[in-house]
């Protein structure tokens, strides 16, 4: 496939803010099989991210490297949980987009909700997903 694009939801943007200055993000457990399979057949996969409680995606960016290829960032030192391997990321937008900016586009691979609503590691469809970068790119930094 072409793109895919998932939601990642970060805990703080401290750690947000980490991932943007190191480029390597890792997430949780159970998501890591999921994007390893994505980044494996896809050309791009898409992480958008969005801090819990911000009413905001804070950019997005393009998985460089399957999960467990990149170095322990040292923002998971300070999580209760486990954490999937690391992985490079490269931000194309780092933007602070609030959600009523993006509400109107409907996510089909999640009962047809509004973007903004999702878990962590939340599949976005491609068109959706597409249009949803468009807007961050209206307000964004590109990188």
């Amino acid at each position: 496939t072409g793109a895919r694009y998932f939601m990642i939801k970060s805990w703080n943007y401290d750690n947000v803010e980490a991932a943007q200055r190191e480029s390597i993000w890792a997430t949780q457990p159970h998501n890591e099989e999921l994007l390893a399979e994505a980044y494996k057949n896809s050309r791009h996969v898409i992480l958008l991210f969005s801090v819990n409680k911000s009413t905001a995606f804070q950019g997005y960016a393009r998985m460089q490297s399957a999960p467990g290829t990149a170095p322990v960032p040292l923002w998971t030192k300070n999580l209760l949980w486990q954490s999937s391997g690391p992985f490079f990321i490269r931000w194309i937008t780092i933007a602070e987009t609030r959600f009523s900016r993006v509400g109107h586009l409907k996510n089909s691979l999640n009962e047809g909700q509004a973007v903004l609503v999702g878990r962590d590691g939340q599949e976005i469809e491609e068109e959706c997903g597409r249009m949803l970068c468009e807007l961050i790119d209206e307000v964004g930094e590109r990188y």
